[in-house]
């Protein structure tokens, strides 16, 4: 069960917004018009104000519940406040056990982003490792590149991706392009330890880690740039965020400069 904050990120002594300066990226950039896709489920209500869409990949019907996506949304929203949401359906209770289902699901999620004109999807899951499944997956991501679509998928080491690791992650060789990101979430968390939290005076620093909030906090610093030079191109924006790094870790200020 996920409890919402509005704006809970902003208040706690350290976070996304301190360790990569966003803040101060958001006096430059919000993300406007930029359209992202957040592959998911449980997004709440599918006519949120804060969604430009609903796309259902699995053709299971939606849920009204506010849990995982509902999450991701809001994580993306206080990111980029004025980037264009569409929320897709592509999580299943019976795709947890079946890898290829899952790609099946991320197919059609790549489908309806070309027919959209999305430029990111984020998919913020578990790994994807049966053999045949990945070589599938392979080819959609492939789909995705060719069609101007940056993909931000967790735990997914392939060279078309754009993977968010936590800082301090030690990964030595990979495919796929890697940024750090604080792994961080005060919006969406176990009640429980926001309450602490704020008994603490702020002190307690026994945050709520989410690994699932990297996917779609890189992707609102993408979209800083995409909203600042529509035709930057997938490899300018990598070099950008690259040079944007301190330490490994993006200055979203420094990135927006950067595209200036």
């Amino acid at each position: 069960m996920f409890k919402f904050f509005k704006n809970g990120n902003k208040k706690a002594k350290e976070s996304y917004y301190t360790v990569h300066n966003v803040l101060k990226a958001q006096t430059l950039a919000s993300g406007e018009g930029v359209k992202i896709g957040i592959v998911d489920w449980l997004f709440g209500d599918e006519k949120s104000k804060k969604l430009e869409g609903y796309f259902d990949a699995t053709g299971t019907g939606f849920i009204d519940n506010k849990e995982h996506g509902f999450a991701m949304v809001n994580i993306l929203k206080e990111i980029a406040p004025k980037c264009k949401v569409y929320a897709i359906n592509g999580i299943t209770k019976e795709c947890f056990f079946n890898d290829n289902l899952r790609v099946a699901f991320l197919e059609q999620a790549v489908k309806f982003a070309v027919q959209n004109d999305i430029k990111i999807l984020t998919y913020s899951h578990k790994p994807i490792e049966d053999k045949d499944a990945v070589i599938k997956l392979q080819k959609v991501l492939k789909i995705a590149e060719k069609n101007g679509i940056i993909t931000i998928f967790l735990h997914c080491d392939e060279k078309e991706n754009v993977m968010p690791v936590a800082i301090n992650s030690n990964i030595k060789k990979s495919r796929a392009q890697v940024f750090n990101i604080y792994q961080y979430d005060y919006s969406n968390l176990n009640p429980v330890a926001y309450k602490k939290w704020i008994q603490s005076g702020g002190k307690d620093n026994s945050c709520f880690l989410s690994w699932s909030s990297m996917a779609p906090v890189l992707a609102g610093f993408i979209a800083f740039l995409l909203g600042t030079k529509p035709d930057l191109t997938k490899k300018q924006i990598i070099n950008i965020l690259k040079k944007s790094c301190q330490n490994g870790v993006i200055d979203a200020f420094c990135a927006i400069k950067n595209v200036k």
